[in-house]
């Protein structure tokens, strides 16, 4: 009886296919590895988006964080349209919009321009909160023109040396817990910075003369 041989062709394809399982292997390794590296984000929209909305959003954070499909839930505010809130599971500090946002920053404000617009005389608002291990910084929108909501996002994304300074344990009566912020429309600013202390619960408020925190 005559051995068995395998063809060269059965072998290069057996070599090949090998070949591409490992590559593959590898690729998820490198992907699941670069995916836990990003930091985690949530999206809670109060009303609706379009599908076109919910998939522009949705694919714009992907690429840059963990996070799963936008949530929704009954908009109660009557004065406006919708509401966005994205929770970012970063510090606030410059290095997420140069490191981890990129440029995809200026993509999310035409996106809330794009969303705005389509609300018509309601409008949209847009909740952005930052949060880490050590405190929750939101910064909060009321309904804004385009110029207002371009330039309340381009504030948010330069203003990281100041509360920085801010936050600072020398400006703070205790260490806060949680701060928010408003834009203002006529001074063009966010301002009205308010937070509640960790360990008394008590409402502090940002004195801008004082450069430092107090209470109500």
């Amino acid at each position: 009886m005559r051995p068995t041989f395998f063809r060269r062709d059965d072998f290069h394809s057996s070599l090949f296919i090998k070949h591409e399982r490992m590559i593959r292997t590898v690729e998820e390794k490198r992907f699941h590895h670069m995916d836990m590296s990003r930091p985690i984000a949530e999206v809670h929209v109060e009303g609706e988006l379009s599908p076109f909305e919910h998939e522009a959003l949705y694919k714009l954070l992907k690429k840059h964080f963990r996070l799963e499909q936008p949530s929704y839930s009954e908009l109660l505010d009557e004065t406006i349209g919708t509401r966005v809130n994205i929770i970012f599971h970063h510090p606030y500090e410059r290095s997420f919009f140069t490191s981890v946002f990129h440029e995809d920053w200026r993509d999310l404000k035409d996106l809330f321009k794009q969303v705005r617009y389509r609300r018509g005389r309601l409008g949209a608002a847009f909740t952005l909160t930052f949060a880490d291990e050590k405190i929750r910084l939101t910064f909060s929108s009321g309904l804004l023109g385009d110029e207002e909501l371009g330039s309340a996002m381009d504030q948010i994304g330069h203003l990281t040396g100041i509360v920085g300074q801010m936050m600072r344990p020398e400006t703070m009566v205790e260490p806060l817990e949680q701060v928010e912020t408003s834009y203002d429309r006529k001074t063009d600013r966010w301002q009205g910075f308010r937070g509640i202390g960790l360990n008394d619960r008590r409402e502090y408020v940002f004195d801008e003369s004082l450069f430092r925190w107090k209470t109500r």
